[in-house]
């Protein structure tokens, strides 16, 4: 008898860890990442004396760029060449299928600013196609590497 509890237990166990194991990308923790968690992540890079944000999900053509001769010469995400004790607010402004928009409230050395951050759905992962200042005449990520709009 003993026998047909540990097998029923364990049917049960592995039914249960099945159904847990399929609910869990429901869950915003484990999920697949999201535009406004990438952007938190990329904020949170500069927190702590770090070095600002680190292997940034970039669309190829903007990742390209950055990498050669064309990189605008100052940290974009918060406007700067310098940081100290950057903080954001992330809000997602808009989603569809293809692309997503995720604002940034960004403060450093005391003066806050808004920051766009334009998403395009490549693969099913979301990637960086454009950083821009939405004010105007404000920086436009791909304007300034010679990238066509999105």
């Amino acid at each position: 008898m003993s026998t047909l509890l540990l097998t029923r237990r364990t049917v049960l166990f592995g039914l249960a860890s099945a159904a847990l194991l399929a609910a869990l990308p429901a869950f915003p923790a484990f999920a697949a990442e999201r535009p406004e968690a990438i952007v938190e992540k990329i904020y949170a890079g500069y927190a702590n004396d770090g070095n600002g944000p680190k292997d940034v999900p970039y669309l190829a053509d903007v990742a390209e760029q950055l990498s050669g001769e064309n990189h605008p010469g100052f940290d974009f995400f918060i406007d700067a060449q310098d940081f100290d004790k950057v903080s954001a607010v992330a809000t997602l402004v808009s989603e569809n299928d293809t692309g997503a928009v995720v604002r940034a409230e960004m403060t450093n050395f005391g003066a806050t600013k808004t920051v766009e951050i334009h998403f395009v759905k490549n693969g099913g992962d979301w990637k960086i196609g454009n950083v821009r200042y939405p004010v105007e005449n404000g920086f436009d990520l791909r304007q300034s590497l010679g990238l066509a709009p999105l």
